[in-house]
């Protein structure tokens, strides 16, 4: 029987089957964040309150709006709003959020949903729009390293591509953590106090109203997952209180983190990412171009 789908630029999304495609290729996005976007889209055009997100997303736990937040901007990071004049989610201050995009409902014959042996993988980890170059060997390394340590910080200066090499390692070791992989970005996180609770919204746990660091720690006891914790330097002290309360209380979670300088935490191995070389002489480059290649800094 069709299921139906709803097209958006160069998006299909389908509800019945948890489903959303960028240009025919699968996305990674978490169950809260996908619940929203499903949410939204069957809604485009109105605005859907806090409360009706809260209440289709966590029916059965209270949570802040806090958690809400932070699933709207991983649905959105996964769409590329506000990237090259998109525009898909739009927030009504005070009220809530509405799905802008023009949409088109259609209906489909879709391949068979995964199978019990063939389950869809949870996490929200990023999805690499552009091929990973000349990185492979540091990548091979990070992914390696976890036969060793439960705690890998990629250290390095900003700009030089610390969270693609994080993403691009992530994404190998899919497979081998059956809890799922689960990004954490805290570049825009001004107090360090809040990186408990931010680490648990983007895990999906429930709010507890007590400490968060504890709640954290005790909610992550039987997962076999791995966090990453993208760009820590700014909160470093707080995000080594989390690593070492997540790995200490569970035996089969593992951290991997982006910082500019060392987390200081217990267990940890650094690798430091080395710039990328460029060629002493490409072919086909005119020497202005050369110049100018030589000088240009890789992009984070």
């Amino acid at each position: 029987m069709p299921d139906e789908s709803y097209a958006f630029g160069s998006f299909q999304l389908v509800p019945a089957q948890r489903l959303l495609l960028n240009s025919g290729r699968s996305l990674r996005l978490g169950s809260r964040a996908l619940e929203i976007l499903i949410t939204l889209v069957e809604c485009a055009g109105k605005t859907v309150s806090k409360d009706q997100l809260i209440g289709r997303v966590w029916p059965d736990t209270v949570v802040d709006e806090g958690a809400l937040r932070v699933h709207v901007a991983a649905v959105r990071k996964a769409l590329g709003d506000g990237r090259e004049g998109n525009r898909f989610i739009v927030s009504d201050p005070g009220r809530g959020y509405s799905f802008v995009a023009p949409v088109t409902r259609e209906q489909r014959q879709w391949g068979p949903a995964p199978t019990p042996n063939q389950p869809a993988r949870s996490g929200n980890l990023p999805v690499l729009l552009t091929r990973v170059v000349g990185r492979d060997e540091v990548i091979e390394t990070v992914v390696s390293r976890y036969s060793q340590h439960r705690l890998v910080t990629i250290v390095g200066p900003g700009g030089i591509g610390k969270t693609t090499v994080a993403i691009a390692a992530a994404d190998q070791m899919s497979a081998s953590f059956v809890d799922g992989i689960w990004f954490v970005g805290l570049a825009t996180l001004v107090d360090a106090a809040l990186v408990p609770s931010t680490v648990g919204a983007a895990l999906g746990m429930p709010s507890t109203g007590g400490d968060p660091l504890t709640a954290l720690a005790a909610w992550s006891r039987d997962k076999h997952m791995l966090i990453v914790l993208d760009c820590c330097e700014h909160v470093a002290g707080a995000a080594a209180a989390v690593a070492e309360a997540v790995l200490r209380a569970a035996p089969r979670a593992c951290i991997l983190a982006t910082s500019r300088e060392s987390l200081r935490a217990e267990g940890e191995w650094l690798l430091r990412i080395p710039s990328l070389r460029v060629p002493s002489a490409p072919v086909g480059l005119s020497r202005p171009l050369l110049k100018f290649a030589r000088q240009a800094s890789p992009v984070e």
